[in-house]
């Protein structure tokens, strides 16, 4: 007695218990679980009060049958949180699993990861509704792909907030998904889910703001050609692969303030955006009006992002062959651009990472896309290679005489060296617009080395409201400009 009264003197021993009780429960899940064995053997006061926490004994593994049994009795009635796994020396027990299927109502989340022997064991055990279950894992992707059968696809998930499908062949549609906010399915072999049980399974989770589709899209489309499905509440939708198609997206309609990203492998020098685009672009309603256009193009990756004022279309392609670099695919891809909506564009960036250089201005890719953005306002050029764009600009380059881009105040450089800059060019084009009553009022040169002499830096500003020239810094990476305008 005189021990533990000292005990509760300890400094420690001052934080509120109910506050106290709570700290486990913030730990990582590695180490968390013997932290709290060892919490309960300091003292007969910390044993009392972290036992009474119920929620504290709530995660199984089923690795230990005492284990097992003893957080079964401590969790009494607070929602489990049950992880199976069967990789090698992590397996879990089936005795200890046994333990656990009187207590299958109570699951909140259920992961199942390994081989599928798990399904072919756990699946008969709960076919009954599970009517608290927020999450659901299979990943059986170290296996050929395992088919989830019995009652479960069909059971009673009105709780199911969360649901990760890798490696596994499901009947979808599910029933009672009205809850659903997250999918995530990868891995899935072609032919073994259809165009129609993804549009039936979107259907009945109305309430998702989150998909993710890796490599699971069917080659072919057995839905009516006429058949779309809103996703009224969509925030992020991400599509991985192994070509560009719009199999899906012909039969989706993407509301204003979703991010949609399109990640796919292309070889060959024709653009891969035009397939990767559904046949009615009215369906991208996050890209209706689009303020900013960021381009990125090396020998490997090629990407399009395009920003509206709520959402996001983002474009990303891996060539397959890099040695095939060539100019023609670079100004393909700008040029398939004018697919969209781009008058209201107030941003363009473009990064060219050793891209071989667009020779041409009349009717080439940098003239093409810059006389659509009649609001652009700002320009940043990365890298090397912007001779094209600088020439564009430039009245005197083009029979018409039009000045593109009218509104155009602000030319961000980005260069490496005098190999990448152009002094005479940039000169003639600020001269030309600025005799056109078009003159920039801001032209920023960033990049390393000493490009420009200081007179031409004078005649520069002849022309030029304010030039920002910073010499001696290394140009940003990609994802320092690829931002809003605001940033």
């Amino acid at each position: 007695m005189v021990r533990s009264v000292k005990n509760s003197f300890a400094p420690v021993n001052r934080i509120p218990s109910d506050v106290f009780s709570l700290i486990p429960g913030h730990w990582g899940e590695d180490d968390g679980d013997q932290n709290l064995i060892t919490l309960t053997h300091v003292c007969r006061g910390w044993r009392e009060l972290l036992i009474a926490r119920s929620s504290l004994w709530a995660c199984l593994d089923c690795m230990n049958f005492d284990k097992t049994r003893v957080y079964i009795e401590r969790s009494k009635s607070s929602p489990l949180e049950l992880s199976l796994y069967k990789r090698g020396a992590s397996t879990y027990l089936e005795d200890a699993f046994h333990l656990v299927i009187p207590q299958i109502n109570r699951l909140r989340s259920l992961r199942i990861i390994g081989r599928r022997e798990i399904l072919t064991n756990i699946t008969p055990h709960i076919s009954n509704p599970i009517p608290h279950l927020r999450e659901l894992t299979v990943d059986l992707t170290s296996t050929p792909a395992s088919v989830l059968e019995g009652t479960l696809p069909s059971g009673d998930l009105p709780s199911l907030c969360s649901l990760t499908l890798a490696g596994v062949v499901t009947n979808l549609p599910w029933k009672n998904l009205s809850k659903l906010t997250t999918f995530k399915l990868s891995c899935v072999p072609e032919g073994k889910i259809s165009i129609t049980q993804l549009l039936n399974f979107f259907m009945n989770a109305r309430q998702l703001t989150d998909i993710d589709l890796h490599r699971s899209i069917p080659p072919s489309s057995d839905a009516p050609p006429g058949r779309v499905v809103s996703l009224p509440c969509l925030k992020n939708f991400t599509i991985h692969t192994k070509r560009p198609h719009s199999i899906l997206l012909n039969h989706l309609r993407i509301p204003i303030e979703a991010s949609l990203v399109l990640e796919y492998d292309f070889d060959g020098d024709r653009s891969p955006l035009p397939e990767f685009l559904p046949k009615d672009l009215g369906n991208l309603g996050n890209v209706l009006s689009i303020e900013s256009v960021n381009l990125r193009f090396d020998k490997v990756e090629k990407s399009v992002r395009l920003d509206g004022r709520n959402g996001q279309l983002y474009m990303f392609g891996h060539r397959k062959d890099p040695t095939r670099a060539s100019s023609a695919l670079d100004s393909r891809i700008i040029r398939s651009l004018g697919c969209f909506t781009l008058c209201g564009t107030r941003r363009l960036a473009i990064s060219l990472y050793g891209s071989p250089k667009v020779a041409e201005v009349g009717g080439s890719a940098p003239y093409h896309i810059l006389s659509k953005m009649r609001d652009l306002r700002t320009l940043l050029l990365s890298q090397s290679n912007n001779l094209p764009f600088i020439f564009a600009l430039n009245p005197d380059q083009n029979s018409s005489k039009v000045i593109l881009c009218p509104k155009l105040g602000e030319l961000v450089l980005y260069v490496e060296g005098l190999e990448g800059f152009y002094i005479t060019e940039l000169m003639c084009m600020v001269e030309e617009r600025a005799s056109r009553g078009a003159k920039l009022s801001l032209v920023t040169i960033v990049g390393l080395g000493d490009l420009m002499p200081k007179g031409d830096v004078f005649k520069l500003k002849r022309h030029v409201t304010r030039v920002n020239y910073k010499i001696g810094e290394n140009p940003p990476k990609w994802d320092s400009i690829s931002g809003h305008e605001d940033d």
